[in-house]
């Protein structure tokens, strides 16, 4: 009788597993990882008001480890796109590493990890942010920004890291909700800042119709957001709007165990 109840168990769990592998196969999903600020546990104290924001150096190795580890291929932007489209598949184990605002930690202490890992990523930067920036050296303040200079000699020093818009002079709380010719301005002024970008995250991870046909009719092809709710802080998928494409919220730092978990969900 007891052997009987083994083997139908073993059973089920086959036809669970089975069942499984053939929804991944079918639908298959990639976990977009944002971070923002890093730093080393010391500069995180002293920081208190943006602990919420930092992940501490050696937490962020760990989740770089656990990829190594584990095989996980690291994309570009154009590889996630063309999976995005149904133009390429990718491995499962595939993930897109994004980090918001333009940080001077993310030069200091993500960008020279990333590189040794031999590992892709990409960078949102807000442009007034940049541009405001003097601070070419780091001195422990997770307040500031990288400076112009850093960012037009990342694509020489850092090839693997790509640059893309997270407005020119929108990051703050309700700014996406202007008119439709101050989006459109906010567009231009960052292409005069860099140069044209065709990838968009939304400031705060807030947007709407608006916000998404001015990108639209801007010839961009995706715009990242961030939460707003628990729900939201899911992996993506093909059959996401390109314009709210879902990420997962890295920022507060998770236990490596947790982080590979969370990647297997």
């Amino acid at each position: 009788m007891l052997k009987n109840i083994l083997k139908s168990i073993v059973l089920l769990f086959l036809i669970f597993l089975c069942l499984y592998l053939i929804y991944i196969y079918k639908n298959p999903k990639i976990a977009v990882l944002c971070y923002h600020n890093i730093g080393t546990a010391e500069e995180k104290e002293n920081f208190p008001e943006e602990k919420d924001w930092v992940i501490t150096v050696d937490n962020f190795k760990e989740h770089l480890d656990y990829l190594k580890e584990h095989n996980y291929k690291t994309l570009t932007m154009e590889e996630f796109y063309n999976w995005k489209m149904g133009k390429i598949n990718l491995p499962y184990k595939s993930v897109l590493i994004t980090f918001d605002d333009g940080f001077l930690s993310n030069y200091e202490y993500a960008f020279p990890l990333l590189k040794e890992y031999n590992m892709n990523a990409t960078v949102f930067v807000v442009g007034n942010f940049i541009e405001a920036s003097t601070k070419n050296t780091w001195d422990g303040n997770l307040k500031t920004y990288m400076s112009k200079d850093i960012l037009l000699k990342l694509e020489e020093e850092y090839p693997n890291i790509e640059v893309y818009s997270h407005s020119y002079n929108l990051h703050f709380q309700g700014a996406i909700n202007q008119e439709e010719t101050v989006l459109l301005e906010d567009v231009k002024n960052f292409e005069n800042f860099y140069k044209k970008t065709d990838v968009f995250c939304y400031p705060f991870g807030q947007y709407n119709a608006s916000a998404q046909n001015v990108l639209q009719n801007s010839e961009f092809k995706l715009a990242f957001k961030y939460g707003p709710n628990k729900k939201d802080y899911k992996k993506a998928s093909r059959s996401d709007n390109n314009f709210e494409i879902p990420r997962l919220n890295m920022s507060h730092g998770m236990s490596k165990i947790t982080f590979g978990l969370r990647l297997l969900m």
